[in-house]
């Protein structure tokens, strides 16, 4: 019996187990590259900011205490909590070109408020 299963016609044959797990796979990987796709192009990430505490991009709420630093590189921003080294992507975002001189200031204006250090530097995020 299992010297059958194992044969090569049944995994390689016209009508194989391999053909029909291959194109499983092969729907998975297209349906989550299309995903990505669709996640990168039509979704805005927002973080709001409130006075002492922060809502991310997933909707949780991180107080300031949590906050050890903001990471600016370029366009993008980050809050760094205490006691992680990469930032989390749901505490990533970047602003559109019309609204990137207002986001920052505000950026900024959340930082004094809550004693929070701003570092202009390369920062790795974390899915």
């Amino acid at each position: 019996m299992i010297g059958v299963l194992f044969s090569r016609n049944v995994f390689y044959g016209e009508n194989g187990v391999m053909k029909y797990i291959a194109l499983v796979f092969f729907v998975f990987i297209l349906g989550y590259i299309i995903f990505l796709i669709w996640r990168i192009f039509f979704t805005r990430p927002s973080i709001t900011l409130e006075s002492d505490h922060i809502i991310s991009t997933k909707l949780q709420k991180y107080d300031a205490s949590q906050i050890e630093c903001i990471y600016m590189n370029y366009r993008r921003i980050g809050f760094k909590r205490y006691g992680k080294r990469i930032v989390p992507m749901d505490l990533c975002f970047y602003f559109k070109g019309d609204q990137e001189t207002a986001g920052v200031e505000a950026v900024r204006e959340w930082a004094a408020r809550n004693d929070k250090e701003i570092k202009h530097k390369f920062f790795q995020s974390w899915v």
